[in-house]
């Protein structure tokens, strides 16, 4: 859960303690040392977004990245009949940023939405750009974010290319356990690529309880649904508030 700061001090120890957690997540990427990091320290900012609240908007630029320190964010594609394709989720320690959109520099195609309170350090992609050009160790930095995120997304195109219902679901389930507690069930379905309808009877199947439910997951046999129905969730009631200067992306 995302604490509040509410005086000028602990406003102060947020930033100090949000810009060391996050120097910690980027070392774990890269060997930056403490000069390497006092490169970016200055363009840094610890951002709180309550939940609703868009990081990125579609149809803005995107500016932006970062990594969550705490709270779910959702990435995902706004269809024109209102409907939304869920692309992935992002917690603590992960990346948090359209990079296709950040690249290309036309009018992002992605939203990037606080599915709950979120506190995010964020810092313009032409800083990391610029760093990276200066000092190899954020050459090295970029270089393995992108080979990262590049195999995440070539491992997605196999999951919805290769893979059936049940098995998409059960790499959904390894890839987010730590998140699928608080992850909604139509976002998992819009994901994994079914229907909010056929989910709930894959769940069934597997044995694994809804939320609230005491019931414990069991192993289930495998769904010979590989040609299931293809579905997007429709939005939450609200519309994603933008949250500032940090939504223009």
């Amino acid at each position: 859960m995302v604490r509040e700061s509410h005086t000028p001090a602990d406003r102060v120890a947020d930033q100090v303690a949000g810009r060391a957690t996050f120097g910690s997540y980027l070392r774990g990427v890269a060997p930056l040392d403490d000069a390497d990091l006092a490169e970016i320290d200055a363009r840094v900012r610890i951002q709180r977004i309550t939940r609703g609240t868009a990081f990125l908007a579609a149809g803005d630029r995107a500016v932006d990245c970062g990594t969550v320190l705490d709270g779910l964010t959702r990435e995902y594609f706004p269809l024109e009949d209102g409907r939304e394709v869920t692309r992935g989720f992002a917690g603590p320690g992960d990346f948090v940023g359209s990079l296709s959109d950040l690249l290309s520099g036309q009018p992002a195609r992605s939203s990037v939405v606080a599915e709950l309170d979120a506190r995010i350090a964020v810092i313009e992609w032409r800083h990391l750009r610029a760093a990276g050009e200066r000092r190899p160790a954020w050459a090295v930095f970029l270089g393995r974010v992108t080979e990262r995120l590049y195999l995440a997304k070539a491992a997605r195109e196999y999951e919805l290319l290769a893979l059936d219902a049940e098995a998409r679901y059960q790499r959904f389930r390894t890839r987010y356990a730590a998140l699928e507690p608080v992850i909604a069930l139509r976002h998992v379905a819009s994901y994994v690529g079914i229907t909010p309808e056929h989910l709930s009877r894959l769940r069934r199947r597997l044995r694994i309880a809804t939320p609230g439910s005491p019931a414990r997951s069991q192993p289930g046999t495998r769904s010979s649904a590989r040609d299931s129905p293809t579905a997007t969730s429709r939005p939450a009631p609200h519309r994603a508030r933008r949250s500032g200067p940090a939504s223009r992306r």
